[in-house]
């Protein structure tokens, strides 16, 4: 399973969680989550997200055409909040 890198590219308006970009937290391959010493990742964009994150892990198994390869950016819950970058490590 894929490793991956998920990071705050922009705040549209507003963060209830007040992430700030360029904060992140990582995917790691047995089912883990890495959240840096002293930050915090939203609970509700973190279960928006999980689906995603779970296909993007194996990516690598998808048809070649499927859209999850191709996407990069994805955003919580509330359409002024938070936007997500989801880059693969391995």
């Amino acid at each position: 399973m894929r490793e991956l890198k998920v990071e705050v590219l922009d705040i549209k308006e507003r963060c209830g969680a007040r992430h700030k970009a360029g904060d992140f937290f990582f995917i790691r391959g047995k089912g883990t989550i890495e959240i840096p010493a002293g930050k915090k990742v939203c609970l509700y964009a973190l279960n928006s997200l999980f689906p995603f994150l779970t296909a993007k892990q194996r990516e690598d198994e998808l048809p070649h055409d499927d859209w999850i390869a191709e996407t990069e950016t994805l955003c919580c819950p509330d359409p002024k909040g938070v936007v997500f970058k989801i880059t693969s490590l391995t």
